[in-house]
């Protein structure tokens, strides 16, 4: 899936993050995912996960303030299914408490991600963009 999606929260850093657990269970969830990070100034996304081992392969970045996730490529072989399984699975390593908003690349059309939220509510959501 080349559409962007984003799962921002809504708030201006976020110091909560932690992104030492996040890499340990990327890792461990999606076996043979690379880490980079930029240390260049010029790059809001200094973080990037990519991952083109089978069955999923997907380029993840975060910004440099931890508050939002930019899927920038996903593909599997259930890919509707298991990209909603991804956004529920990025949007536990946000406190719960927060306001999470998922968007997609021109930032048209917005779902509040809650607790409850189901993957099948994501689905719904992407189904509408056409993806």
């Amino acid at each position: 899936m080349s559409v962007s999606s984003f799962i921002h929260v809504n708030k201006a850093e976020n110091k909560d993050f932690d992104l030492e657990k996040f890499n340990r269970e990327i890792k461990k969830k999606y076996p043979g995912t690379e880490i980079e990070q930029s240390s260049s100034a010029s790059f809001s996304y200094d973080l990037c996960w990519e991952n083109y081992e089978e069955p999923y392969q997907f380029t993840l970045r975060m910004d440099k303030k931890r508050t939002t996730f930019a899927i920038e490529y996903f593909n599997s072989e259930n890919r509707m299914r298991d990209y909603a399984s991804f956004i529920v699975w990025l949007s536990l390593f946000f406190n719960q408490e927060q306001e999470l908003i998922l968007c997609d690349e021109n930032n048209e059309d917005t779902l509040m991600l809650f607790p409850n939220t189901s993957v099948e509510d994501i689905e719904e959501w992407l189904g509408k963009l056409g993806l």
